[in-house]
């Protein structure tokens, strides 16, 4: 039987609170042995951020305000596709992820250092300078830095509902015209509500959204842990949460 959208997002709601529960437990006995722990860590911190953003997108939509809940969905799709991409690749991933964050450090470097407001106390500033004089070799996975090219590798359609979800995001036009119609020379509309016309609704569903990339990025969570110790429970709540007949893993592509 088909689900109408409010009983998907009941469904998540319900899910939500089931892998809420899972991530409260103590997980320190799962990690790996020290020599191969930087997936781990860096996992944990990306899941971590990634149940508080799935917790935003609900609070949003129970607000009524699942349309300004956008950028928080496009930034789940972004912290699921480096869960995966953890998953998949390791070590190899979290180098490729600490050259990255050297470039990205750099650019706060430069803009800090070029603005003439801020400034690096002692302890920053020789921070700063210890990344930018990092050597980290670079190796095949780097290009998977690049969120585009990581979403592709994924497949699943996650690059273009994260392009879509960017064009809600960022200011611009497309943005801006989910509050106005001017397509009619007799009468122009202005809202103060979004309002999509002949497209889809993209937040109809942000509840459920929500629920399975919180899903998806824990699965890959729970391969990075010895033992893949969430493994039942997720299989469960995927099925309790309609998440099974509803979607295919990315770690089934590719």
């Amino acid at each position: 039987m088909d689900l109408t959208p409010e009983q998907r997002n009941q469904k998540a709601y319900q899910a939500h609170t089931q892998l809420t529960e899972l991530l409260k437990r103590n997980l320190v006995p799962y990690a790996p042995a020290l020599a191969a722990r930087r997936p781990f860590t860096i996992g944990w911190g990306l899941v971590a951020a990634l149940h508080r953003q799935a917790c935003a997108v609900v609070l949003l939509h129970r607000e009524g305000l699942g349309h300004e809940a956008a950028p928080n969905r496009r930034l789940m799709i972004e912290y699921m596709a480096q869960l995966q991409w953890l998953a998949r690749d390791g070590e190899d991933a979290a180098e490729s992820m600490n050259k990255a964050f050297q470039y990205t450090h750099g650019k706060l470097r430069k803009a800090v250092d070029g603005g003439g407001i801020f400034t690096y106390d002692d302890e920053v500033a020789a921070s700063a300078d210890a990344v930018a004089a990092a050597v980290i070799p670079p190796n095949a996975t780097n290009e998977y830095s690049l969120t585009s090219k990581l979403l592709g590798r994924l497949g699943n359609g996650l690059l273009e509902i994260w392009t879509s979800e960017t064009q809600l995001s960022h200011s611009g036009i497309t943005a801006a015209r989910t509050f106005f119609d001017d397509s009619s020379t007799e009468a122009l509309r202005l809202y103060d509500s979004p309002h999509y016309g002949e497209a889809p609704n993209p937040d109809e569903l942000s509840p459920f959204m929500a629920f399975m990339l919180l899903y998806f990025g824990m699965e890959a969570f729970n391969d990075l842990m010895v033992g893949s110790p969430w493994a039942t429970d997720l299989e469960r709540i995927g099925a309790d949460g309609g998440l099974i007949e509803a979607a295919q893993s990315p770690e089934s592509e590719g």
